[in-house]
């Protein structure tokens, strides 16, 4: 018991300073709370720092988003943002659950290319993932016939 108490005590007193997945987090949240031009914010996205550092980036971002709906929808029209951007977002919208709030915010709008492609991806998302909800519902039923 003593050493759980130990082990959880140093993780607070050192924080992340080892962790680069956390050291994004808190980069990402810091940048974010503060204003910046949307050209800064796509550049931030957009440069490399390693996969899964860069992968929780676009983790805070999504989630920063969802309270910040036409923010993040001028964001994502900016000509700056390229396809692989909105890959990124897209899969990471679905992939954080947040697929319903950005269904609602995109439900209307189709006026650019961007916001076309985000509307897709998202659509073909959430079905793929109700797809195969259903399908491992099927196999579970079929388990217990």
């Amino acid at each position: 018991m003593r050493s759980l108490i130990g082990i959880l005590l140093s993780i607070i007193l050192v924080g992340c300073d080892c962790d680069p997945i956390c050291e994004a987090h808190k980069e990402a949240k810091t940048f974010l709370s503060k204003e910046h031009s949307n050209t800064k914010i796509i550049e931030f996205l957009s440069s490399y720092i390693g996969e899964a550092p860069g992968a929780k980036r676009y983790a805070v971002f999504v989630n920063w988003g969802v309270s910040k709906p036409e923010q993040f929808v001028a964001i994502m029209n900016h000509p700056k943002v390229t396809d692989r951007i909105i890959d990124i977002v897209t899969y990471k919208i679905s992939d954080m659950g947040q697929s319903e709030s950005y269904c609602k915010v995109y439900a209307k709008r189709t006026e650019t290319k961007n916001e076309k492609r985000i509307r897709k991806s998202l659509t073909w998302l959430t079905n793929m993932a109700y797809n195969q909800a259903f399908h491992r519902t099927q196999s579970l039923m079929r388990l217990f016939r």
